[in-house]
């Protein structure tokens, strides 16, 4: 049987790189830490499904992996088939909470550890906590929103709202990272997905477990890689296409 599977990505880009892309009433977009840049939909369709269900539960994109090769070994019907095991990867088999049998096997996820950058967000249970300098986290909406009732939901945020929504805070650039590396933020996006309310100061045993959780995957973590540019792989020389510009051997 097919199984047309259509794994989420990321939120939309915002900006000037946006065409059309709208996370509303999510805050923020791609390459950020806010809801709008990293929840996302994904469906997955099979004649051997009932179909119609619609999950919530917690996922990661690197549960796909484990999940599917279960689906390979052992079929999508109920049994005590384990399927395939892998050692030291990050993903959990899935299954079973996404056929409705059973809650997610995922309780939490690292979004992202940015040594260049000074930042890092991790999220627990209901609780997502970011550190440091983070991207602008607008709520853009959309061209035909009610600017009324997107005004009210702006007056509700906690904080400053121009800032919130414009990044006024964020433009003073690199310097403002190495400033901002010990900020911490707190949201339930359970009850909050849209990340108005910032409760750090209301729950500092949740910042303290959750920031000890998240210096245990820093631990982990490798030096960067990155390497600086070389204008030697500029797709002008290469009739405007990108393409390997080095030897390998």
């Amino acid at each position: 049987a097919e199984w047309p599977l259509r794994p989420g990505d990321n939120g939309g880009m915002l900006g000037r790189f946006s065409i059309g892309q709208i996370n509303y009433p999510l805050r923020g977009g791609k390459a950020t830490y806010w809801e709008g840049g990293i929840r996302s939909a994904s469906f997955i369709n099979s004649p051997l499904l009932k179909g119609g269900d619609v999950n919530s539960e917690l996922m990661h994109v690197t549960d796909w992996l484990p999940t599917i090769t279960h689906i390979g070994a052992c079929g999508v019907e109920s049994s005590n088939c384990t399927g395939p095991t892998f050692e030291g990867i990050d993903g959990v088999n899935q299954w079973r909470a996404i056929v409705g049998e059973s809650k997610s096997e995922r309780s939490e996820f690292l979004v992202n550890y940015d040594q260049t950058d000074n930042n890092a967000a991790i999220r627990m249970g209901k609780w997502k906590l970011l550190q440091g300098h983070q991207l602008p986290g607008p709520w853009v909406p959309p061209p035909n929103i009610n600017y009324k009732q997107y005004k009210e939901h702006m007056a509700k945020a906690v904080g400053d709202p121009w800032e919130l929504e414009y990044g006024r805070e964020m433009s003073r650039g690199s310097k403002l990272r190495t400033h901002l590396k010990d900020r911490i933020q707190l949201y339930d996006v359970e009850s909050d997905p849209y990340e108005r309310n910032e409760v750090s100061k209301d729950n500092p045993e949740v910042v303290k477990m959750m920031l000890e959780r998240l210096q245990i995957h820093k631990d982990k973590a490798v030096e960067p890689g990155n390497k600086d540019s070389d204008p030697r792989g500029n797709p002008n020389y290469f009739g405007g296409v990108w393409t390997p510009w080095l030897e390998t051997c």
